[in-house]
């Protein structure tokens, strides 16, 4: 009996139907007490804001109307709007709607929370650890604030980047270009991933570009073409100027100036605030992208494991965050959660820096913000993401191994048939 065929026989040995039942009716439980119990403010926050007004008139039928209006990720709205629609032929308001809209974004972590879990009791992980595993995905402050805020798509494109690389690694290719596809669409920050899904895959590399940008370019496609020109249609998806949002946990943030009188804006920043400089305004987020591309590349190039794929995935989702002048909370969800798919999938160990990048992602963004000034707000963000940067980039490109960064992992674990070494 060869080894590989052995390995899938302990596997099925080890599967427990009921756990797996009782994994999946908590994070689907947890999905909808987040969406439910919480009476979401729709109106003023950014969905209300920014798509309520658009996504009404999708729902209604108005699909011109839609595509001429609709925001940055109205790509997104499309592919949510199946869910939204039983609450508008009822005559639901604008915060049932909201709420539907956000039961796929909120499923498909959850979906991958019960995935990731019981991958790891599958090879031996304790069902305390599993639980652990689940909760960051299914039950993570980031996502409520996510909610708050008006942006649950942001969850979702951290799902379907990671399960696309996921579905790389053990070979099926066409699935994670269909993912990766569904992520650029739903926020064009997911082209980050092309790099690490490309590295995670034995092979098919020209047909998840090609699937992906196909149906990337199908969802996003006709809100482009609506915007008049191509030049417009790029800009208005690619939400190229931060305009004034500026926020302290950011690398540019010292570079900037303390805040001013703006004659055309007629308004006055306070001298504790700083504002963008003009060089950056408009190219801040091509930075971002453009970063990732030599990133990856070295990758590639280092010949860096296809199982890091997904740490390589951590290390430029969180380089988004410390380049992004827009950087906010739910920003770190994709990180965070990259990395809680490589310590359970790749390293085997607990999910503790998963666990840690969530407690400290709160304490930054949320308890310091009362207790300190804005330019130490900054510094308690630049120290420990530049430490974090620092290493995971010398794990992905080889200068320190995986098991010296984490450590020893958990007793009697094994992989699972088709996660590379």
């Amino acid at each position: 009996m060869s080894p590989r065929y052995r390995d899938l026989l302990l596997l099925r040995g080890r599967e427990r139907p009921r756990e797996l039942l009782l994994f999946t009716l908590f994070a689907f439980a947890a999905s909808i007490t987040l969406i439910w119990a919480w009476s979401w403010n729709a109106r003023l926050n950014d969905y209300g804001l920014e798509a309520a007004t658009s996504f009404a008139a999708l729902l209604h039928g108005h699909l011109e109307t839609f595509l001429q209006t609709a925001p940055t990720y109205g790509a997104s709205l499309l592919v949510r709007a199946p869910f939204a629609l039983p609450g508008s032929l009822l005559h639901g308001g604008t915060l049932m709607i909201y709420r539907l809209s956000a039961l796929p974004c909120l499923l498909a972590i959850a979906a991958l929370g019960v995935w990731l879990a019981r991958d790891l009791r599958r090879a031996g992980g304790s069902l305390l650890s599993a639980c652990g595993v689940l909760a960051v995905c299914a039950a993570n402050p980031i996502t409520y604030r996510a909610m708050q805020l008006g942006h649950p798509e942001e969850v979702l494109g951290a799902a379907m980047c990671v399960a696309a690389v996921l579905l790389a690694q053990r070979g099926h290719v066409s699935w994670a270009a269909l993912a990766l596809g569904i992520a650029i669409a739903n926020k064009q920050w997911a082209l980050l991933a092309v790099g690490p899904v490309l590295l995670a895959a034995p092979a098919g590399r020209w047909r998840i570009l090609a699937i992906a940008g196909g149906v990337a370019l199908a969802l996003m496609g006709p809100i482009a073409l609506e915007s008049g020109t191509l030049a417009a249609g790029t800009v208005r998806l690619g939400a190229s100027s931060t305009g004034l949002i500026f926020n302290p946990q950011q690398i540019f943030w010292f570079f900037a100036q303390r805040g001013e009188w703006l004659p055309k804006q007629g308004i006055l920043i306070p001298h504790t605030v700083r504002v963008p400089p003009a060089w950056l305004a408009d190219r801040a987020h091509m930075i971002i992208v453009a970063a990732g591309v030599p990133l990856s590349w070295l990758a590639l190039r280092r010949r860096t494991s296809r199982g890091d794929a997904l740490l390589l995935l951590a290390l430029l989702m969180l380089l988004r965050c410390w380049l992004d002048p827009w950087d906010v909370m739910y920003y770190m969800a994709p990180f965070v959660i990259a990395l809680l798919a490589w310590e359970t999938t790749v390293t085997r160990s607990r999910p503790f820096f998963a666990i840690t990048a969530t407690l400290a992602t709160w304490v930054i963004f949320r308890y310091l913000p009362e207790h300190i000034s804005t330019d130490f707000q900054a510094l308690a963000f630049l120290i420990p993401s530049t430490l974090a940067l620092t290493l995971i980039a010398a794990s992905v490109y080889g200068l320190v191994t995986s098991r010296r960064l984490v450590g020893p992992t958990l007793p009697h674990l094994t992989r699972v048939p088709g996660v590379p070494s």
